[in-house]
């Protein structure tokens, strides 16, 4: 015999993928002729640039650049410099199957480089940096919620979780002409830029998101003059755009970002002809995924009070956002530069940074690292560069809740100042953004098939109307009435029971 499953759907998000490419860099090149001579470089950056994503079938295509950057000094020693060699890069990589309505996140990361001069003139450098994406689609997974039959007794369980309402992604960009301003000499060339992103507000407003913040873009430019050291500058522009999400709600719980995919700095000269602006444009991508909160019913046990019952379980986890936090920490790191001391700090930079996040006693506890990039004078007014990868911790003050918790925590750098310290040292403070969506999973073993072999009836006593049973204290009357091929409803009803389970040792009247 057959039954009739009714089941319940809910709304959830599955990666489809989600990891990293590496991509390999291999360069052997000439400086340009407007580039002087190289003494000593300084250092090697490597800035992926993703252009365009799609999926074509079931593979992922990305495209895009990589601009490698070298700092380097001069023949005469005292003058900084910046060449620069875009190489093009493209990465296919398979899903575990074709996504008609995926929603596409990416970002890059550099693994290593390594760059050393072969002449005065020419630079071999070798590194890699990897294509990370997560490629995500609404699903909807189905529970057995109830199992129709008269003789079907079943065991019924209400989960709290959370369903996805909407996934989405929106790029766009920010464009702006920034002056320097005027105690600051015009620009020849940029050494180095970056940007970061912020969220200041956000919300929905008749299924669209509507995110507000700030864009910092951070500059090191040259300027005309050799004599003169580079300068650092600091510019913020403000954003506000809006979000198409489907299925989105207010009251939603909604896990935002804001990653910039690319920054693209140009000088451009003011009406007098000085090169006293920058033409910046940035390319960012909102990120949107929104949950509500409902409950599961599940049917987690069955039999039947006529036929033996065949019954196909499964465990299935479930997922339940409890919470969005968001947690700013100070960290301070000091390091003795050596013999050679610091005088003036031209630039301090971040360049790298991770985290992972582990629940802890009365507490979510980050752990991450920085790679604090610092380009300075020393004691001989010589230009010098000097890195370190330093640790970091945070913590979110948390109550233990039952389930295992699990979170995807991310990090962003809201200002990085520093001081000189006794000559030969440096502190620097850097000043983080922690955010995680918190999550609580929870595994249940539940029904997900049913069916009754008609020829294989269960026996059952019909001599009598009522069987006495003697039951312990505490014992379970769903296992009493399946023994008996009855109901607990029947059994509570005849011994005026409100518990699902006997409260005190002795007898219990059994309906047959």
């Amino acid at each position: 015999m057959e039954y009739t499953l009714n089941r319940q759907s809910i709304c959830a998000s599955e990666i489809i993928f989600d990891g990293c490419q590496e991509q390999p860099i291999d360069l052997d090149f000439s400086l340009p002729d407007y580039c002087p001579d190289i003494q000593r470089i300084l250092k090697c950056q490597v800035c992926p640039r993703i252009t365009s994503r799609s999926i074509i079938g079931d593979h992922l295509e990305i495209e895009g650049s990589a601009a490698i950057k070298v700092i380097y000094l001069d023949s005469g020693g005292g003058c900084i410099r910046c060449c620069e060699n875009v190489k093009p890069f493209s990465a296919s990589i398979p899903l575990k199957k074709q996504a008609d309505n995926a929603v596409i996140f990416t970002s890059s990361r550099v693994e290593y480089i390594n760059c050393r001069a072969t002449s005065p003139r020419r630079l071999d450098i070798h590194g890699a940096f990897s294509i990370c994406a997560k490629v995500a689609e609404k699903v909807n997974n189905e529970f057995v919620s109830n199992i129709e039959g008269e003789d079907i007794q079943q065991k019924q369980q209400q989960i709290p979780a959370s369903q996805v309402t909407s996934i989405a992604q929106q790029q766009f960009s920010v464009s702006e002409v920034l002056e320097i301003s005027d105690s600051k000499p015009p620009a020849n060339n940029i050494i180095r830029s970056g940007a970061t992103a912020t969220i200041s507000d956000y919300k929905v407003v008749s299924g669209k998101l509507i995110v507000k913040g700030e864009v910092s873009v951070k500059l090191l430019y040259a300027p005309e003059s050799d004599d003169m050291l580079p300068e650092a500058m600091e510019y913020v522009i403000p954003y506000s755009q809006m979000v198409d999400g489907d299925g989105l709600e207010e009251g939603n719980l909604c896990d935002v970002s804001v990653n910039v995919l690319s920054n693209d700095l140009q000088i451009k000269s003011d009406s007098s002809g000085e090169n006293t602006l920058f033409e910046a444009e940035v390319r960012l991508a909102a990120n949107l995924m929104a949950y509500e909160d409902t409950e599961i019913a599940i049917v987690t046990d069955a039999y039947s009070t006529q036929y033996e019952l065949e019954t196909q379980v499964q465990s299935k986890p479930v997922f339940r956002l409890i919470e969005m936090t968001n947690d700013s920490v100070t960290q301070k790191n000091s390091f003795d530069i050596g013999e050679g001391g610091i005088t003036k700090v031209i630039d301090v930079w971040n360049e790298i940074s991770s985290v992972s996040a582990e629940e802890e006693e009365n507490q979510i506890r980050f752990t991450g690292k920085l790679n604090l990039c610092i380009l300075a004078l020393n004691a001989q007014e010589k230009p010098f560069y000097f890195e370190r990868v330093v640790d970091f911790t945070g913590s979110h003050e948390w109550r233990k809740k039952e389930g295992g918790v699990f979170c995807a925590p991310r990090v962003e750098i809201s200002n990085i100042s520093f001081r000189i310290t006794g000559g030969t040292g440096i502190e620097i403070k850097t000043e983080l953004k922690l955010t995680a969506a918190v999550f609580q999973s929870s595994s249940h073993r539940m029904i997900a098939g049913a069916n009754a072999d008609e020829t294989k009836t269960r026996k059952k006593d019909n001599s009598a109307a009522l069987t006495i049973y003697f039951a312990d204290a505490g014992e379970n009357l769903w296992d009493i009435a399946r023994r008996y091929c009855t109901s607990v409803s029947a059994i509570q009803k005849e011994n005026e029971l409100e518990e699902d389970f006997a409260e005190n040792r002795g007898m219990l009247l059994i309906p047959m």
